[in-house]
């Protein structure tokens, strides 16, 4: 069946290779997707659960190495994931009637990754769906069980499947401006995407999304601590409150603290600000992409229609 319909689409519309520039992108936003993923998931579990999350694996009182064994468990953690997360894309491969292989690289001697690829080729929604299985997948499975059982420690592979997701999350959003009978064929290396010649759609680039991400959390993060450190007491005060803590201290979650006494005023701000920068940043992002590839096209279509 394939066969039949690329007689009318020879055309290489686009070839999204790894390159170094693209690379080091990637880590900028899957770092800053680490950000957001651990505080939203932290947030959610103190919430539901009442209970801090302190990423203390090693018991209290373990001589010098506590740290560093604390350190360790989280590394093989924030690792573990990939198995699951490769698994699930090579499942969605299957449904579809490919043959996953699977592998692990070093893009440009920067990012280590694993991949699952195969020579079958897939429409953009059917690709759409393999991009987004693991997400969708292990954080709708993961984060009941961890709130049920109370295991903190799931946020850290949680987390690190949003941040390794951050690229799915961004072809999703390129592959909008592909025509749903485009045809995609994956590749350890990227992903080509074939069509009508018509179709081709315009440069695409992830600078754009880091830049915004980063700007975006940028100015989010400084205007909540402007907005905190400089309105939060007055506006308590007015309110005659006294004493007021958001998050818990010592936690990335931790966002805001005042006390006012007759004889002492005290405020603090925590790293909360920097988790809201980011979650802001990110999001202010993905929806700056999802317009330019809605733009390109509501483009596509008018320029078609003007044609006929």
């Amino acid at each position: 069946m394939v066969t039949a319909t690329r007689s009318e689409q020879e055309t290489l519309l686009a070839d999204l290779e790894l390159t170094r520039g693209l690379t080091i992108q990637m880590t900028c936003l899957g770092t800053l997707g680490l950000i957001v993923g651990a505080t939203l998931l932290s947030g959610l579990y103190q919430t539901v659960t009442g209970h801090a999350v302190t990423f203390q694996f090693a018991p209290s009182g373990v001589a010098w190495w506590t740290s560093a064994l604390d350190v360790l468990v989280i590394l093989v953690l924030g690792t573990v994931f990939i198995i699951p997360h490769e698994w699930l894309h090579g499942l969605a491969i299957r449904y579809y009637g490919g043959k996953p292989k699977y592998g692990v690289g070093l893009a440009h001697f920067i990012l280590p990754y694993a991949y699952a690829t195969t020579d079958h080729e897939f429409t953009r929604n059917q690709f759409i769906v393999l991009l987004m299985t693991p997400l969708v997948v292990m954080t709708t499975v993961g984060v009941p069980v961890m709130l049920i059982f109370e295991w903190d420690w799931l946020i850290v592979p949680l987390a690190a499947n949003a941040a390794g997701a951050i690229a799915d999350l961004w072809m999703t959003m390129t592959l909008l401006s592909v025509p749903a009978d485009a045809r995609l064929q994956d590749h350890p290396n990227g992903v080509r995407i074939y069509g009508r010649a018509s179709d081709r759609p315009r440069r695409i680039s992830v600078t754009a999304l880091v830049w915004d991400a980063f700007s975006g959390a940028a100015v989010a993060a400084v205007a909540v601590f402007i907005l905190l450190a400089v309105g939060g007491p007055l506006i308590l005060a007015l309110l005659g409150v006294g004493s007021l803590t958001v998050g818990t201290e010592g936690t990335i979650i931790y966002l805001f603290s005042f006390v006012s006494t007759p004889t002492e005023i005290s405020l603090s701000v925590g790293p909360g600000v920097l988790s809201i920068g980011a979650v802001l940043g990110l999001a202010y992002a993905f929806i700056r992409s999802y317009r330019r590839a809605k733009e390109r096209v509501d483009e596509a279509t008018t320029d078609t229609a003007t044609k006929h």
